[in-house]
């Protein structure tokens, strides 16, 4: 039997026998738990840079597909650009908003998510 094929009740079982096992008793489930923090925190900061890469990409595309029709009426873009341009900014914010929720950052208007309170 290996670990991959243990249930998540027996994986407990064996990490509280291996504590009981160890002379340093909880030392290096400790370790371990924080290697396993540093883990989860690389894995959301690999996110976080992909997603702000894709932001970032969705939003110099509108910039350069909107670029020649600068300083002219919105009468005067086809539609069928508005509606890629409509389509790269709904990319480019889905991105970051995204992004602002794996950092919990609360956008509600008056709100700070982090410290539960609200702004007047």
């Amino acid at each position: 039997m290996t670990l991959k094929q243990c249930t998540r009740e027996e994986l407990i079982f064996v990490i509280e026998r291996l504590m009981f096992y160890s002379l340093s008793n909880e030392h290096y489930l400790h370790r371990a738990l924080n290697d396993v923090e540093d883990q989860r925190f690389e894995k959301k900061m690999e996110e976080c840079r992909r997603l702000s890469h894709l932001a970032s990409q969705k939003s110099r595309e509108y910039v350069e597909l909107m670029k020649p029709y600068e300083g002219k009426p919105i009468s005067e873009v086809p539609s069928s650009v508005l509606k890629k341009a409509g389509n790269l900014l709904k990319e480019s914010t889905a991105a970051d908003m995204r992004w602002n929720k794996l950092m919990g950052i609360d956008m509600t208007p008056g709100r700070n998510k982090r410290h539960g309170k609200t702004h007047d």
